[in-house]
């Protein structure tokens, strides 16, 4: 047998281990999967045609996936959702890592919010991505939002992530909810939103119903947020104020960021006064 019969053989045995093993993680990837639906079939219905694995590190994969609220009983279809890494401890979550691809949104999936976008001129069914990395150090006792994102198609993107300390996930703490919330302390958060045509389409909706321009539409916006500042008890930072009204000019993006000197225990937020105060004990800006 010559060299290059040989290195095909070799690499024919290598693929053959792999699409083989992976098809035995597969299933039991599987069977671990309808074993999570069977969990939680009291909420929700799932159903999926695939599950691919990889022996990379590169999570697994279910496809075609249609989930279905127990309570609403309108199906959502779903392109693929990937578990990166999970962990738990005691039944208690310790990280996540997941995210979901080609969440198809149907008018009924809507609810409430349907005939908004209906006006705003979405007539298709909106697809969605959403992905989070979550993470509890139970000797630290904290919990670290490192991302939440949830994006659609010329809608737009949210991320969020936050940083508590002093967080007990234990069964005691569970059970006292939300009591035992009080003894958790805020450290730092930040909010992110970029539009991708949903701002703009407001303000020509707007516009067009009240027979006026898109820039007229905005001052008079505009109009309205200092009216209500000057008619509260509790009046916003000027620029705090002033990064809103650029982003009613210019509605491309915004973030929130908080940023407290020292950590704040949520029993404190019960005292708060208002907006104003709000802002000052957790350092916020808003940036647009």
């Amino acid at each position: 047998m010559n060299k290059k019969v040989l290195a095909g053989v070799g690499v024919g045995s290598v693929l053959a281990l792999f699409f083989g093993g992976k098809a035995v993680v597969s299933h039991v990837a599987a069977k671990e999967i309808d074993k999570a639906i069977e969990e939680v079939s009291g909420f929700v219905d799932v159903d999926y045609q695939k599950v691919d694995v990889s022996l990379l590190g590169r999570g697994t994969t279910v496809k075609n996936m249609v989930i279905t609220p127990v309570a609403s009983g309108v199906p959502i279809t779903v392109d693929e959702m990937t578990l990166y890494d999970y962990k738990d401890k005691n039944e208690v979550p310790t990280y996540l890592n997941l995210a979901v691809k080609g969440i198809s949104l149907s008018p009924e999936a809507l609810g409430d919010n349907a005939e908004l976008f209906s006006e705003l001129g979405y007539e298709k069914d909106l697809s969605a991505d959403f992905a989070t990395e979550y993470e509890y150090k139970e000797g630290e006792k904290t919990v670290r939002l490192k991302q939440l994102q949830l994006g659609a198609d010329k809608v737009g993107n949210v991320e969020m992530n936050f940083r508590f300390s002093n967080v007990s996930l234990d069964q005691t703490a569970i059970e006292s909810l939300p009591f035992s919330l009080f003894g958790m302390e805020f450290h730092e958060a930040k909010i992110t939103y970029n539009d991708d045509s949903f701002m703009e389409r407001l303000f020509e909706t707007t516009a067009a119903a009240e027979g006026i321009s898109v820039e007229e539409a905005k001052s008079a916006a505009i109009q309205g947020l200092e009216q209500e500042l000057e008619a509260g008890d509790n009046p916003l930072p000027d620029a705090f104020v002033s990064e809103m009204k650029d982003f009613i000019n210019e509605p491309d993006s915004f973030s929130l960021t908080f940023a407290p000197a020292e950590p704040v225990p949520f029993s404190r937020f019960a005292s708060v006064g208002g907006p104003e105060e709000m802002i000052e004990l957790l350092n916020v800006k808003f940036e647009s």
